[in-house]
């Protein structure tokens, strides 16, 4: 039947009438749930393919690290948590990057000794912020200043304020929580701010009206092991 033949069958103006009619609109809608629905149920296939896509990325990552004749089965302590945390992760952000390091060096007989079962919990509690404090604190320790008075009765230092500041605060997204950042990777043992030697006193006047406080925001011991088993030398962004 070609097209003229199928007109003078059904109108194209009664075609359009019909599809303002109750029952072409109850038809549309039925059409457009039916639509939503299916977004919603290929949704997960949708989002596997594309886990496939990124998994496949994050292996050839890893495959370029670590040369074959050095492949060594990774510990299922060590390696299965850096996959939950890589699932979790957004691609090609600083913090995948600590899980890609990690994973890679665990598979690698040469470096294996620098993977910790630690490591990978710890990743999956930083920020982005704290992990570029772990990025500049891996190339060097920075100093602080700060400075309190002595309220007027002696009893009491007060208002303290900070008078050099080497860590470059720009780099971070909140760096008003700077302080609260580096107690943090205090509490997980791997980095800090602590105070070098004794407090200068300030004299004026032949009495003391305040402090100098000299510390350096600094790796420790466990903190060294995790940024060189984790943290890149070098990230593009950064």
């Amino acid at each position: 039947m070609n097209p003229e033949e199928i007109k003078s069958i059904i109108p194209v103006d009664k075609v359009y009438s019909d599809a303002l009619s109750p029952a072409m609109k109850q038809i549309g809608k039925s059409l457009e749930s039916i639509a939503k629905t299916s977004r919603f149920l290929l949704a997960p296939i949708d989002y596997l393919a594309a886990q496939h896509d990124r998994w496949e990325r994050y292996l050839q990552k890893v495959s370029e690290k670590v040369k074959d004749e050095n492949l060594i089965e990774g510990h299922p302590q060590i390696v299965i948590p850096i996959l939950e945390g890589l699932s979790l992760s957004y691609e090609n952000t600083l913090l995948s990057e600590l899980f890609i390091n990690l994973l890679t060096n665990s598979i690698d007989k040469t470096k294996q000794d620098l993977a910790h079962p630690a490591f990978p919990n710890i990743i999956k509690q930083l920020s982005y912020d704290e992990a570029v404090i772990l990025y500049f604190l891996k190339k060097k320790s920075y100093k602080i200043d700060q400075r309190s008075d002595l309220n007027n009765d002696g009893t009491l230092f007060i208002n303290k304020v900070t008078t050099l500041e080497e860590f470059p605060l720009d780099k971070l997204q909140y760096p008003e929580h700077i302080w609260l950042y580096m107690n943090h990777l205090n509490s997980l043992n791997i980095a800090g701010t602590y105070q070098i030697g004794n407090q200068e006193p300030i004299i004026e006047n032949d009495r003391q009206i305040g402090v100098n406080i000299y510390s350096e925001r600094r790796l420790i011991e466990f903190g060294d092991l995790f940024v060189s088993s984790c943290v890149p030398d070098s990230f593009e962004s950064l």
